[in-house]
């Protein structure tokens, strides 16, 4: 249930624990109180890097994204009550740190030229993790997205 009623998009996974290689399968509702047009429909595999700093003064906390792939469901068209059956194939080398690291590195070098290399080296002072999700969202022109996300783990 949502927080104004049944939920608008639903999906449940094959299983929520994962290694490198393996395949992500599931299936899609949607359950829209009336038909929507929508630019598109999708499915994603997020990582997103958590790093915290402890200093004397305080603990900072840094999310920065290093992995995302997206699959299109659908295009520009009406919803309403659909379903899909979705799969994703987890990339072998996923874990490879260096992989996320440069990655992450230079979309943010894209975004903020050489402060972002900068900004990133500072962050990556700390302890740092990589937190899996699968998330589908209805891209809804001039309205909220719908969204729905899940947590996996990802590991060797």
């Amino acid at each position: 249930m949502g927080l104004f009623g049944p939920e608008k998009i639903t999906f449940t996974l094959e299983k929520y624990d994962y290694k490198p290689g393996e395949k992500i399968t599931g299936n899609l509702k949607l359950n829209l109180k009336k038909p929507l047009t929508a630019r598109k429909l999708e499915i994603s595999l997020l990582g997103k890097r958590k790093t915290t700093r402890h200093t004397s003064k305080a603990t900072e906390t840094h999310y920065e994204n290093v992995y995302n792939f997206s699959l299109p469901l659908g295009g520009e068209q009406e919803y309403h009550q659909d379903q899909y059956n979705f799969e994703i194939t987890i990339p072998s080398d996923i874990l490879n740190e260096r992989n996320l690291l440069q990655k992450s590195q230079e979309q943010l070098e894209e975004k903020l030229g050489a402060a972002g290399t900068f900004i990133s080296a500072v962050a990556m002072g700390g302890r740092s993790c990589i937190n899996w999700s699968v998330q589908a969202q209805l891209d809804v022109p001039m309205k909220l997205d719908v969204k729905k996300s899940q947590d996996i783990v990802i590991s060797k």
